[in-house]
Protein backbone atom coordinates (compact mmCIF):
# COMPACT_ATOMS: atom_id res chain seq x y z
CA UNK A 1 0.00 0.00 0.00
CA UNK A 2 2.86 2.41 0.79
CA UNK A 3 4.35 1.82 -2.68
CA UNK A 4 0.98 2.63 -4.23
CA UNK A 5 0.80 5.92 -2.30
CA UNK A 6 4.31 6.86 -3.40
CA UNK A 7 3.44 6.01 -7.00
CA UNK A 8 0.31 8.14 -6.87
CA UNK A 9 2.17 11.07 -5.30
CA UNK A 10 4.92 10.76 -7.89
CA UNK A 11 2.42 10.52 -10.75
CA UNK A 12 0.62 13.65 -9.54
CA UNK A 13 3.96 15.47 -9.29
CA UNK A 14 4.79 14.50 -12.87
CA UNK A 15 1.34 15.68 -13.95
CA UNK A 16 1.80 19.01 -12.16
CA UNK A 17 5.21 19.49 -13.81
CA UNK A 18 3.71 18.73 -17.23
CA UNK A 19 0.84 21.15 -16.56
CA UNK A 20 3.16 24.01 -15.59
CA UNK A 21 5.46 23.39 -18.54
CA UNK A 22 2.64 23.19 -21.07
CA UNK A 23 0.74 26.21 -19.78
CA UNK A 24 3.95 28.25 -19.61
CA UNK A 25 4.84 27.36 -23.19
CA UNK A 26 1.32 28.14 -24.46
CA UNK A 27 1.36 31.52 -22.71
CA UNK A 28 4.87 32.54 -23.74
CA UNK A 29 4.96 30.94 -27.16
CA UNK A 30 8.06 28.92 -26.31
CA UNK A 31 8.34 25.35 -27.48
CA UNK A 32 8.27 22.58 -24.91
CA UNK A 33 11.51 21.14 -26.28
CA UNK A 34 13.44 24.26 -25.24
CA UNK A 35 12.60 23.82 -21.54
CA UNK A 36 12.80 20.87 -19.22
CA UNK A 37 10.90 22.37 -16.29
CA UNK A 38 9.01 25.45 -15.15
CA UNK A 39 8.76 26.59 -11.56
CA UNK A 40 5.61 27.98 -9.96
CA UNK A 41 7.33 31.37 -9.92
CA UNK A 42 8.14 31.19 -13.65
CA UNK A 43 4.54 30.31 -14.47
CA UNK A 44 3.15 33.01 -12.20
CA UNK A 45 5.39 35.62 -13.83
CA UNK A 46 4.49 34.45 -17.34
CA UNK A 47 0.79 34.70 -16.51
CA UNK A 48 1.25 38.15 -14.97
CA UNK A 49 3.23 39.48 -17.93
CA UNK A 50 1.24 37.88 -20.75
CA UNK A 51 -2.29 37.63 -19.39
CA UNK A 52 -3.41 40.99 -20.81
CA UNK A 53 -2.28 39.86 -24.28
CA UNK A 54 -4.55 36.80 -24.25
CA UNK A 55 -8.34 36.87 -24.36
CA UNK A 56 -10.41 34.77 -21.97
CA UNK A 57 -11.34 32.13 -24.53
CA UNK A 58 -7.71 31.63 -25.58
CA UNK A 59 -6.58 31.41 -21.96
CA UNK A 60 -9.28 28.83 -21.17
CA UNK A 61 -8.14 26.80 -24.18
CA UNK A 62 -4.53 26.98 -22.97
CA UNK A 63 -5.56 25.75 -19.53
CA UNK A 64 -7.60 22.93 -21.10
CA UNK A 65 -4.68 21.82 -23.29
CA UNK A 66 -2.28 21.92 -20.34
CA UNK A 67 -4.75 19.99 -18.18
CA UNK A 68 -5.24 17.36 -20.88
CA UNK A 69 -1.47 16.94 -21.22
CA UNK A 70 -1.09 16.63 -17.44
CA UNK A 71 -3.82 14.00 -17.16
CA UNK A 72 -2.32 12.05 -20.05
CA UNK A 73 1.09 12.15 -18.33
CA UNK A 74 -0.51 10.91 -15.08
CA UNK A 75 -2.21 8.05 -16.91
CA UNK A 76 1.02 7.05 -18.67
CA UNK A 77 3.05 7.06 -15.45
CA UNK A 78 0.49 4.97 -13.58
CA UNK A 79 -0.10 2.56 -16.48
CA UNK A 80 3.61 2.04 -17.10
CA UNK A 81 4.26 1.32 -13.44
CA UNK A 82 1.31 -1.03 -13.14
CA UNK A 83 2.52 -2.98 -16.18
CA UNK A 84 6.05 -3.10 -14.74
CA UNK A 85 4.72 -4.31 -11.39
CA UNK A 86 2.63 -7.03 -13.03
CA UNK A 87 5.59 -8.17 -15.08
CA UNK A 88 7.68 -8.38 -11.94
CA UNK A 89 4.98 -10.30 -10.09
CA UNK A 90 4.61 -12.94 -12.78
CA UNK A 91 8.31 -13.89 -12.87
Amino acid sequence: MIDQLHLEDWAWQVAADVYRLNLFCHITGETVSRRSAVSEEDLTEAIRVNFTQVNDAAYREMVKLATDAALEAYDRVVSRNIRAARTGWTH
